[in-house]
């Protein structure tokens, strides 16, 4: 497939450390979302062990290392295409079962799907940089690789509706920083505007929260469903 040259996660350390500094404030409701997600975890699978969990894009390994925490005692592989990004997953989770490896999504997309190689996959603020056909091909490759019975969980920006919806979420956005930056004496305002550059990039390709829950339904995933939503920030998936 083509390869986008867009992606400025791949180039160098600079976005990976402003990235791991700042998700905090700049991902809305993040930490609340993480515990959501191992919450949707637990309840889909019990106590159980020796599940393979999948992260995909996983970044500096934060999700992966708080989900191995409150489940361990299963198997866990972070997929990244950012060599900086591995390197801080590796140092943040090592001596704990879990495989690296450094693919990007095209890489992930061009290489044979393993039927049924995980029972949970999920990503974080990812999947966005995907445009609309190659999400659908990507949700496709999940779906075969998902174990009978296993989940995927999206979380993710998606795409207004409406102009006029977008700037009332890109209002509610840079309200949540603003108030984030005010709880730890951060200088308010500093973000004021981000939303607006991060549209602008051409790496950032969100789809709509709706289109994607039906691309879901047609690939034939069940219970798909949004678990939570603050403006354009989104958690979303289903099961197989």
């Amino acid at each position: 497939m083509k390869r986008d040259t867009s992606n400025t996660w791949l180039t160098g350390p600079v976005q990976a450390n402003t990235y791991v500094s700042t998700a905090d404030v700049i991902i809305v409701e993040r930490q609340r979302t993480i515990k959501l997600l191992a919450d949707i975890f637990r309840y889909h699978f019990g106590g159980r062990t020796g599940l393979r969990v999948l992260d995909l894009g996983g970044g500096d390994g934060a999700i992966t290392g708080y989900l191995h925490e409150r489940c361990p005692d299963n198997a866990f592989t972070l997929l990244d295409g950012s060599a900086d990004m591995l390197a801080k997953a590796q140092r943040r989770l090592g001596g704990r079962d879990t495989v690296f490896i450094q693919q990007t999504f095209e890489d992930y997309l061009d290489a044979p799907p393993e039927d049924q190689r995980y029972d949970f996959i999920f990503s974080s603020n990812a999947i966005h940089h995907l445009d609309f056909i190659d999400k659908s091909r990507l949700y496709a490759k999940l779906f075969r690789e998902l174990a009978f019975g296993g989940a995927f969980v999206n979380i993710d920006v998606v795409k207004a509706v409406s102009e006029r919806s977008e700037r009332w979420q890109f209002a509610m956005w840079e309200d949540w920083m603003n108030e984030r930056l005010a709880q730890i004496g951060g200088e308010v305002s500093t973000h004021d505007g981000l939303p607006e550059v991060a549209k602008a990039k051409p790496e950032n390709k969100p789809s709509g929260l709706f289109e994607q829950l039906e691309l879901l339904r047609r690939i034939g995933f069940r219970d798909v469903d949004c678990f939570y939503k603050y403006g354009v920030f989104a958690m979303f998936g289903g099961t197989k």
